[in-house]
């Protein structure tokens, strides 16, 4: 992470501050004992704030029993949470609308956070989740930072933005690549100097890689990364990859069918209209969501019958050939051979931009032992599983992921400095152990399952690494530290003239 850009963008006089209102709900919500009385009286002090809720109340979207008149009345019926959630929302739209500069497109920054605050909330009632508001405003705050970098870094950020050519999935990667910072993270300071609670928080740090989310707050989070992918479906021009992926995620973290998908992007579509209008936001124009559904669909009709008809026998087995070649035939990742250059690639473009790169080695502790008590077959579907979380949260970081040998993963990633390595490595060491359960790999369900990382740094300000294979092998030795001593633990690699 760049500490001086960093500092520019937290300490730039005109990052957004929440009113002072909504300070005072932060403060009341976390008395043990708070009560409906107080938080109306907090409130009611605001009367353009009272009028909003009273309004979004007593819409459909939340669908009182009967008209609310009073702060009161709406904190009764809609429950301390909902009315919280609301007063904070509303604060933030205030804190963050008005821009002057026409630069920044605060039309596209609403419309991704609108639609993933409502995709939020919808996923996580149809979930049966108790934190329904939570996934609410953790959608709608989940990118301020770009606000703060946009903000504190002017242009530098501006040119980051127009590289993406408006493709946010993009982001992260452009941002790691030519600032060595990135949005979420600089979203969870901002949010954790307005002592916001750690259930908005995590939404804002993780939201772009959901699966490297704490295990406490994973299906919040998740609530939000499948918000963002809601967003795609209903404005991308082609929707029917994001509709594909849309369906795979809800399957893989809720057990959605197809069915309940498209029942949820109606009702998202249906939501985003009205929220959007309760805010006076302007997110451009909206969609039908059954003719983006049936686009949707017939472009996968389409894919799937362009891969019907059956190929010839040769073409099959030379594009088996060529595919295993390039990709590990278990997990489907990068294979040994592949990875090795990937890393002399990146090793090459990091010497001539100047930036940081960082290889980080992923091993299974004890496999040997695991594999005669669990089988073979299972460690098997352990491996593809790990793989596909691995990959699942370094592309989102502009990074690769291969298989180095039978137990280990290599992870290529660009941009990324020695303290943000060491982050990324301890969210993985605790992530691994604690997504097994979701995987469903019930023979290895009574075995102690624990990972350990090691990792070293390309840095351009220190001449420690002149060719790839040395940072090769100090991320491996950095690997069998963190294993000789008992595994389960990260090491990194510090030279000593940087110690």
């Amino acid at each position: 992470m760049n500490q001086d850009l960093l500092e520019q963008v937290l300490a730039c006089p005109t990052l957004p501050t929440l009113p002072a209102v909504a300070v005072q709900v932060l403060e009341l919500m976390q008395r043990p004992n708070v009560s409906t009385e107080d938080l109306s009286a907090v409130i009611q002090n605001d009367q353009g704030l009272s009028a909003k809720i009273l309004k979004t109340a007593n819409s459909s979207f939340y669908g009182v029993r009967r008209p609310c008149a009073t702060i009161n009345q709406a904190v009764v019926m809609l429950g301390l949470a909902t009315v919280k959630s609301l007063a904070l929302s509303f604060s933030l739209v205030t804190a963050v609308d008005g821009e002057p500069s026409g630069e920044f497109d605060f039309p596209a920054y609403w419309r991704r956070g609108l639609y993933t605050a409502v995709a939020a909330k919808c996923i996580a009632h149809e979930a049966g989740l108790a934190a329904e508001d939570e996934a609410f405003l953790g959608g709608l705050l989940q990118d301020i930072g770009m606000v703060g970098m946009f903000r504190g870094l002017g242009r530098k950020y501006l040119e980051v933005l127009l590289a993406t050519d408006g493709d946010h999935r993009a982001l992260v990667r452009h941002e790691l690549s030519e600032l060595e910072l990135q949005h979420p993270d600089v979203g969870a300071m901002m949010c954790e100097r307005w002592k916001l609670p750690p259930e908005l928080i995590m939404p804002v740090r993780y939201h772009e890689r959901p699966t490297a989310a704490p295990e406490s707050h994973a299906e919040l989070v998740r609530c939000v990364g499948l918000g963002n992918i809601a967003h795609d479906v209903l404005t991308d021009a082609d929707a029917g990859q994001a509709l594909r992926l849309f369906q795979s995620k809800a399957a893989q973290w809720f057990e959605f069918d197809a069915e309940t998908c498209n029942t949820l992007i109606h009702r998202i579509a249906d939501g985003a209209r009205q929220v959007s209008s309760l805010f006076r936001l302007s997110i451009g124009a909206q969609a039908d969501a059954e003719t983006i559904l049936a686009r949707a669909r017939a472009h996968l009709d389409a894919l799937q019958a362009r891969a019907a008809p059956e190929e010839p026998a040769d073409a099959r087995l030379n594009a088996l050939v060529s595919d295993s070649d390039e990709h590990d035939a278990l997990t489907g990742i990068l294979s040994p051979r592949i990875v090795s250059s990937r890393i002399d690639e990146a090793f090459a473009l990091a010497e001539t931009a100047g930036k940081s790169l960082t290889l980080a080695f992923v091993s299974f502790d004890d496999f040997p032992s695991l594999t005669l008590r669990a089988g073979q077959d299972s460690v098997d579907a352990l491996l593809v599983e790990a793989a596909a979380f691995l990959a699942d949260l370094v592309e989102s970081m502009g990074g690769q992921v291969g298989r180095w040998d039978e137990t280990t993963f290599c992870l290529v990633l660009p941009g990324i400095d020695r303290a943000e390595a060491a982050r990324t490595a301890g969210e993985i060491r605790a992530a691994i152990p604690a997504q097994c359960p979701r995987w469903g790999l019930s023979r290895l369900s009574q075995h102690r399952l624990t990972v350990s990382v090691g990792a070293a740094t390309f840095s351009p300000s220190e001449s420690v690494f002149t060719r790839p294979p040395q940072l090769i092998s100090a991320a491996l030795r950095a690997r069998d530290a963190a294993t000789s001593g008992g595994g389960n633990c990260i090491r990194t690699f510090i030279p000593k003239r940087a110690a």
